[in-house]
């Protein structure tokens, strides 16, 4: 080797080494993720800690922000508002300007109220909330915020889907609806009337009940009403072992209803449910691990692939890995991840052609809308479900247009 030559690529490793400990000395953009990682729903917490890590990690793997890594800084709530919301002095008190949570819409909804009350009185240390899922409507029509951005479609937009499926369907004739009798499965029994009967006036609801939320040891009881009732079709909010003792206890009793649920694809869920989910499951999703198979997409099949090889788990909560490639677009057009409002304008209106469809984060209310599938657990699919040798089928696809809302939000921005 010349010494030209020798010079040339000691210049070239020096700049390199430069590069390198410029990145390592960078402060990294912390976010808060203010969830629930201890107490009876601390599954679903883990389960989402672990999307949030892995959407850091892809976007740090290629560069990360403005020559910045993202820092997740877990902060658990208990599944308690009032420790969510003191979680919020905690991050706050740490310079962390960026917060993100879902799941419980009630710890939302007062964490939310904390936010914007916070953001107005410290207009110098203002924090942007980002909203991966909770499923309260309202969020983003009456309480709807300029500080908060929510990723996931909420529960009336799936409805809007269901209703879709439902009027595509004639088979489906006779619904029963049964839910927790709490919020959540007021709510969707209040939508499905009017949403579902608005698309097919000819469905008749032939029951509507209410049971005590995670109390109920034996739904036999409730099958043999819904036998009764000559349903073809369960549509149903419950979640965890509500769901499943449900269905196992309509497989038990020769029953053919088919249950479209919410939550049946959640961790732990399709295990709990066993053989008896079989042709009988169907689940309202924004993915499903077989969507890439059906569509013939290897490079988001590896996605699939690759967060399976590091958490053990399928990918379920695609929304974490929207929101957080959102975020950094947006970071990087503002030029910084300090100025919190500017972030949110070069949010609001965003359009993000990302691996699992079209997104939109409507300007008006910050809410997104994205395709949703109607999916059935069966068997013969590539991908089963955490090893029960069934997995989830798309049987339909409904376009984000069909389940936007109408607006319902007066938003305050700030000067």
């Amino acid at each position: 080797m010349t010494f030209r030559r020798f010079a040339r690529s000691a210049t070239v490793a020096a700049l390199a080494s430069a590069a390198v400990l410029a990145w390592a000395q960078q402060p990294s953009i912390r976010v808060a993720h203010i969830d629930t990682f201890s107490g009876p729903t601390a599954s679903t917490g883990a389960t989402v800690a672990k999307t949030l890590l892995y959407a850091v990690q892809r976007i740090n793997e290629r560069g990360g922000v403005l020559g910045r890594k993202f820092e997740v800084v877990q902060m658990d709530n208990a599944g308690d508002s009032n420790k969510a919301v003191a979680s919020l002095t905690s991050t706050v008190d740490q310079n962390i300007r960026l917060l993100v949570q879902a799941g419980n819409s009630g710890i939302a909804g007062a964490l939310l109220t904390a936010v914007d009350k916070h953001n107005q009185r410290n207009p110098d240390k203002r924090v942007l909330y980002l909203n991966y899922g909770s499923a309260l409507p309202e969020l983003t029509e009456a309480k709807c915020s300029f500080w908060m951005f929510r990723f996931e479609a909420h529960q009336r937009m799936k409805m809007r889907a269901i209703a879709d499926y439902v009027a595509k369907t004639p088979s489906i004739q006779k619904i029963y609806l049964l839910n927790q009798d709490y919020s959540f499965g007021h709510e969707v029994s209040k939508d499905a009337r009017e949403i579902i009967g608005k698309a097919r006036a000819d469905v008749q609801f032939v029951g509507d009940e209410f049971h005590p939320f995670g109390k109920i040891k034996d739904f036999s009881p409730y099958v043999l009403k819904i036998k009764q009732a000559g349903a073809d079709t369960v549509l149903t909010g419950n979640w965890g072992n509500d769901l499943a003792l449900l269905v196992r206890a309509s497989k038990e009793a020769g029953l053919k209803t088919k249950y479209i649920t919410y939550y049946g694809g959640l961790y732990g869920v399709p295990t709990a449910i066993g053989p008896a989910g079989e042709d009988t499951v169907l689940q309202i999703a924004s993915w499903h691990p077989n969507v890439p198979v059906e569509d013939k997409q290897p490079e988001l099949e590896k996605l699939q692939k690759d967060f399976k090889a590091n958490f053990g788990e399928d990918l379920y909560y695609t929304s974490i890995l929207v929101q957080m490639d959102m975020l950094a677009k947006a970071i990087e057009k503002v030029g910084n991840a300090d100025d919190v409002a500017a972030i949110a304008r070069a949010l609001e209106g965003m359009e993000y052609d990302s691996p699992f469809g079209k997104i939109k984060m409507r300007k008006d209310d910050h809410q997104a809308t994205h395709p949703l599938y109607i999916n059935q657990l069966v068997k013969g699919v590539k991908y089963d479900a955490e090893g029960l040798g069934l997995g989830w089928k798309t049987v339909a696809k409904v376009d984000g247009s069909v389940t936007e809302p109408p607006l319902a939000c007066k938003m305050k921005r700030p000067d």
